[in-house]
């Protein structure tokens, strides 16, 4: 059986995950993937943290804990920090329009060569040099109030 190419899940990825917006089953297929050994899954260091503060600041504190719980616990191989992932991040910070996380989540997707999975957009920003797939973005909030049309 011929493996198929590694993922990186982005920080969107997780969210995507965790609160089941468009893109979910894409998500889900890629752990199953995974978790069956068809594939390689990746996520860099710095995600932890993002989705740890997000979900806490959504949901609180205990609940943020127990979906990093779950998180730890999927097929992931988490890529930590080192002196050449700096390096390869201040590179890509320095000459693109990314923030400072994104920054480490590309330099770990180029490091082991992998699809990037993601709804950020500031990642265009490297489309000539990180393979990318490109979730569905994010379903605007429904407009209620005086003279919404909905």
């Amino acid at each position: 059986m011929r493996v198929a190419d590694p993922f990186l899940l982005d920080t969107s990825a997780f969210i995507t995950l965790t609160d089941r917006e468009q893109g979910v089953q894409r998500i889900r297929e890629l752990l199953q993937g995974a978790k069956r050994g068809e594939l390689i899954l990746y996520a860099c260091f710095v995600s932890l943290t993002e989705v740890q503060y997000i979900k806490t600041y959504d949901a609180g504190s205990n609940k943020a804990r127990r979906i990093m719980r779950e998180i730890r616990k999927f097929p992931i191989l988490w890529m930590h920090s080192d002196d050449d992932l700096c390096v390869r991040a201040a590179d890509l910070k320095a000459n693109h329009s990314i923030s400072f996380a994104d920054a480490f989540v590309a330099a770990a997707a180029l490091r082991v060569n992998a699809v990037l999975v993601h709804k950020d957009p500031q990642f265009a920003a490297l489309a000539g040099e990180l393979k990318q797939e490109m979730l569905p973005p994010k379903s605007p909030a429904p407009v209620s109030g005086p003279g919404a049309t909905n």
